[in-house]
């Protein structure tokens, strides 16, 4: 049932929907006895408390992993181990430090589009809203686990970095988890505003053309009318300002390359080395390993 309810959640690509689940519906899909179910929840609030604790902890696609890309320190290592002799000077140290944020925060930032990230992103977005009492700190506490993972992979891959690249913190006061925590949230915002964006500018799956002001029934058969009059004027609007966000989001920006001449960027690589530039420099004691 757990399993079937998680299904039909990514399906609908929202997790505000499992509050309207019908239980029925979870039962056909999960193809079990229908008494059986209600021996277990003999009220439906009881499954979608469990449900939502499901997607947050055991079942969640993030229940083992990171909530990041499982590649990242991979390629961090690939970029480094390439251009070793970049580690001779401090300008390739620089090279070398922006060539890995440019590649693997576009890694982590493409990540943001799969429906798993998206479901979990919900979770978070209305735990406040939309539970109360024990299961909210149920929801809670396993949403803060897989957080706590991604917390302590990208802190150790910015210490490998560091160690790598020379790498240190400005300030005394500033340290590895203040750099993943600014940075990490920077990225999810910038993530959450691209699937509102996204929303707004993909052609719906019927067909029909993305912002039309045609009249058409809901996934529930409920009709809605096109908008009108001052309404029309600012549905147009909205439609627009959210081409021009897209734009800004997806569309590369130029930023440092490795070769000296500029490369593309995302700007969600771009605002995260702002972040790592306010928090560390390159240490100018640092001597780089010899080979082997």
């Amino acid at each position: 049932m757990l399993d079937a309810g998680r299904e039909l959640a990514l399906e609908a690509g929202a997790a505000l929907t499992i509050e309207h689940l019908r239980l029925e519906e979870v039962i056909q899909r999960a193809r079990v006895p229908r008494s059986s179910v209600y021996r277990m929840w003999p009220y439906r609030e009881g499954y979608i408390d469990d449900l939502l604790c499901y997607l947050a902890g055991a079942g969640s696609y993030f229940s083992d992993r990171p909530v990041l890309d499982p590649e990242t320190l991979t390629v961090a290592t690939r970029v480094v181990s390439e251009n070793l002799e970049l580690l001779a000077t401090p300008g390739g140290r620089r090279a070398l430090l922006c060539e890995v944020v440019r590649i693997t925060c576009a890694r982590n930032y493409e990540l943001t589009g799969s429906a798993q990230w998206r479901l979990h992103m919900a979770l978070v977005a209305t735990l406040g809203s939309t539970r109360s009492g024990a299961a909210r700190r149920r929801i809670a506490a396993a949403l803060e686990d897989s957080q706590a993972r991604s917390r302590e992979s990208l802190v150790a891959i910015l210490r490998h970095l560091s160690a790598v690249i020379g790498l240190r913190l400005r300030d005394p006061a500033y340290t590895l988890e203040h750099v993943q925590l600014s940075g990490g949230l920077l990225i999810q915002a910038l993530a959450l505003r691209n699937a509102q964006v996204q929303a707004a500018v993909t052609e719906p799956d019927d067909g029909g053309q993305a912002g039309t002001d045609e009249a058409g029934p809901d996934s529930a058969g409920t009709d809605h009318a096109a908008p009108s009059g001052g309404e029309a004027g600012g549905y147009t609007a909205g439609l627009a300002d959210a081409a021009i966000v897209n734009g800004l989001l997806n569309q590369p920006v130029p930023g440092p390359g490795l070769n000296g001449e500029p490369a593309e960027w995302t700007l969600a690589a771009l605002a995260f080395l702002g972040v790592l530039d306010t928090f560390m420099e390159l240490d100018p004691d640092f001597k780089p390993a010899s080979p082997g």
